[in-house]
């Protein structure tokens, strides 16, 4: 997926530094030990349509380029897309994107069967 941030374009990748990056941003705590659980959040999360999490995903999505965007750049981005009412897209695109990710696909299939239950 690509995202034009700050005039420049990015290329996000939901591969193994993604799911490393998101596990870092959200995990759990039971019992002592801290759980990981950076992809199920995520997937919480958008399906809430909460805007911090389109943050995270894009920032750990960058975080396998030496150039990536800086916080205050993808905050600024956020703030554009919402103003001209965009954002609702930005979740649907970035949904989509996450699906199809090789690394992420079966676990946000199992992640959805769980959640109807």
């Amino acid at each position: 997926m690509n995202l034009t941030i700050n005039g420049k374009e990015y290329t996000l990748n939901f591969g193994l530094k993604f799911i490393r990056e998101m596990d870092k941003v959200y995990t759990i705590e039971n019992k002592g030990v801290k759980l990981a659980m950076g992809v199920e959040s995520a997937m919480s999360y958008l399906s809430m349509q909460n805007p911090t999490v389109l943050y995270e995903i894009i920032k750990a999505g960058t975080a396998h380029l030496k150039g990536r965007p800086t916080g205050t750049e993808i905050e600024n981005e956020l703030e554009k897309i919402a103003n001209e009412d965009k954002l609702d897209q930005l979740f649907k695109d970035i949904q989509e994107a996450l699906e199809e990710a090789p690394f992420l696909k079966s676990k946000i299939e199992q992640f959805k069967k769980q959640a109807k239950v």
